[in-house]
Formats: structure tokens, sequence, C-alpha cells
């Protein structure tokens, strides 16, 4: 008898270990409401290309203040020679740039003053004068155009010559 008595504990055991040996089966859950989008945006990289070189045309010394004067060519290629210590003359120009890119991104336009070293010695210092940023209207060619104007002081010791030097100018995507 005691085999009967065996048999049906034997049994229970082994259902037990059965139920709990036996991992739990979910079936795969999807997202509840609106789906998460994947986005990209992919663009062009920016070629900056130098179109011409800025001309101050002649400037002829006369009586400068002490302080100095400054000569500006603007973006627009508007030219200020001084206040009176100053006489420009000659054909002027902005330097010009041209930027290819994504059509429809901001570029941002910066730049660094430069050194202008004369011919005959001495350095004036030159201040560009540019646009901050434009949208790119088209991609590839031929790209976009854009002035750059600046200023230049001269003092009472500035030695007579032609000056020249590189400028530099950066764009980037905002």
């Amino acid at each position: 008898m005691t085999n009967f008595f065996r048999l049906p504990a034997l049994a229970a055991v082994a259902a037990a270990v059965a139920l709990t040996a036996a991992p739990a089966v979910a079936a795969p859950v999807g997202v509840t409401g609106a789906k998460p989008k994947a986005n990209a945006r992919i663009i062009r990289p920016l070629v900056l290309t130098g179109v011409r070189d800025l001309d101050f045309g002649t400037i002829v010394l006369g009586s400068v203040a002490a302080g100095g004067e400054s000569v500006a060519l603007s973006v627009a290629g508007g030219l200020t020679c001084g206040s009176g210590g100053l006489t420009c003359s000659g054909t002027t120009q902005t330097a010009r740039y041209n930027v290819t890119g994504t059509q429809g991104q901001v570029v941002v336009v910066s730049a660094t003053n430069s050194t202008l070293t004369g011919s005959n010695g001495g350095t004036l210092t030159f201040v560009p004068n540019l646009p901050a940023n434009f949208a790119l209207s088209n991609s590839g060619a031929p790209g976009n155009n854009f002035d750059v104007g600046g200023s230049i002081s001269i003092s009472p010791s500035t030695i007579d010559g032609v000056y020249a030097g590189d400028m530099e100018v950066f764009v980037d995507y905002q």
C-alpha cells in the first residue's frame, strides 16, 4: 500500500516542477499610439571660391589727424575716405566670393582681421565687413555670390607703397 501513496505524491511533485520550470511565453507587443519616425538630413559640403580681389583704389596722404583716419568700403561698394586728411581716387571694388552647398540651407559668413604688408615696409590692419548670413538659392552650380568690404586705418606715420595681404573668410551652415 505504500506504493499507492507514493505514486500520487510523486505525480504532484512532477507537476509542480513542470509548472515552475516552463518559461512564460508572451506575444510581441507593438507601439501604442503614434509610432516614432526616423529622420536624416543629407547636405552637400560647402565650397567657397574667391572670385575677385578687394581694391581700395588710390589713397593720397594729406594732413592726417593724429589719431588716424579710416578708409572704408561697404559691402555694397560705397567708399568712405577719412575725415578730410585723405584723398581717395581710382577704381574701387569689393572682394567677391562664391559658395555652393545645399539649396535652402542658411550659410553663416565670418572673417578675421588681416594684416596688409606695404611694399616699402609698414603694415595696415584690414577689418572685414561682410554679410552675416544668407540662404542658398540653389544646389551646386552656379552657387551664390556675396561681396566683402572692409576698412583700414591710415595714421600720419603710414609709409607710402602698395599694401596687400590675404583675406580670411569662412562659411558654415547655421
